[in-house]
């Protein structure tokens, strides 16, 4: 089965207790000419893969752009031409500010960057800075009182500017609640990991870790048995990460039980629905599934997605008739993958009936 049209299908969609009317949080990278590639690209990775794993519902868990003080193209590393999203003077306001290191002398030379820089800091929830890019917050205070770190060369120099930080070489980051200090280049990505799991848990963190193929090594007190420190996972969140996790290890049946009481407490919870039949399908239970989605279909958002994976369902199940019917619910909910119709193995057994082809010819 395609996963292209259920994102509820990776899983397992974080809710916001701290913000239940907007849940996609802004993250502005910051680009600069002479920034290092590897400091703001890692994160950037990082969060936009979460992003897609960690969907509530339609909305993303993030929404990552670069900014920088013009949309000019700015030069990373001196050979990398990158167009930044917005400017200074239109940016979204940031939820996360990531600072990356390099030639940061550029931005704390710049009064104008500096107050752009002030504002967002001021006004955001999370400030995540790499290598060098300390510097930067620590040019506007950001880092007096903190336990702090950076790139290992630059340790004695932040210590001689900052000395109201306490810099610690040796970190790989330090999170101070609001200041999540890294090390250099690659221990962007640590700390990337580390604020994910802390905003949506550490579910969602070890499979963006995992998509990205990254040997993350994640600290115990960030895992999701301390709610508290996921403070955007409700009650119901947490259950399906417990659900998912209980999958991959195996016990599909647990995880199964866990579906099924969260939809005992709300029958009309479509992504619960979807994630389930997924379960169900993955399971190879496919009347099971079918079933699940077509629960899950009542919800328009999910609708099209669902009929979909329902027809993968039935067609699997050898119910040829309410597989080419789901298929039809699909298209009219608005699927229009035709690719997807002409090459996925879940639908082979009903390709070559005629009013398949009639279905697939409309898109």
């Amino acid at each position: 089965m395609k996963r292209i049209m259920a994102i509820a299908l990776l899983l397992f969609a974080a809710e916001s207790a701290l913000a239940a009317e907007r849940y996609t949080r802004n993250v502005a990278i910051v680009l600069y000419n002479g920034v290092e590639v590897l400091d703001w690209a890692g994160p950037a990775e990082v969060f936009a893969a979460a992003s897609h794993i960690a969907p509530n519902g339609s909305d993303y868990a993030f929404n990552v752009y670069a900014v920088s003080k013009t949309r000019a193209p700015i030069v990373s590393q001196g050979f990398v031409d990158v167009t930044p999203d917005y400017a200074i003077a239109d940016a979204p306001a940031p939820d996360i500010i990531v600072l990356p290191g390099g030639g940061t002398g550029s931005v704390t030379g710049d009064p104008e960057w500096m107050a752009w820089v002030k504002t967002s800091v001021d006004g955001a929830e999370n400030v995540l800075t790499v290598c060098t890019g300390a510097f930067v917050v620590g040019k506007l205070g950001g880092l007096d009182g903190l336990d702090v770190t950076t790139w290992y060369a630059a340790v004695p120099q932040l210590a001689e500017q900052f000395p109201n930080a306490d810099v610690q070489p040796g970190r790989r980051f330090i999170d101070n609640g609001k200041v999540i200090t890294t090390a250099g280049v690659s221990a962007g990505i640590d700390g990337s990991l580390h604020l994910v799991a802390k905003t949506l848990g550490r579910w969602v963190a070890d499979r963006t870790a995992e998509y990205m193929e990254y040997a993350w090594a994640p600290q115990s007190y960030s895992s999701s048995k301390y709610p508290q420190l996921n403070p955007r996972l409700d009650a119901r969140g947490r259950r399906l990460q417990e659900a998912a996790i209980a999958a991959r290890s195996g016990d599909v049946d647990r995880a199964v039980t866990i579906h099924r009481e969260i939809l005992g407490a709300d029958a009309g919870d479509a992504t619960a629905w979807m994630s389930l039949g997924n379960l169900l399908h993955e399971s190879k239970r496919y009347r099971e599934a079918a079933e699940a989605f077509g629960e899950a279909a009542k919800s328009k958002e999910q609708r099209a997605g669902a009929f979909y994976n329902q027809a993968c369902s039935y067609a699997l199940g050898g119910d040829r008739e309410k597989a080419l019917g789901a298929v039809g619910n699909a298209i009219e909910a608005g699927f229009s993958a035709k690719g997807s119709l002409e090459t996925d193995p879940d639908l082979a057994s009903i390709r070559d009936d005629t009013r398949f082809k009639q279905l697939a010819a409309r898109l």
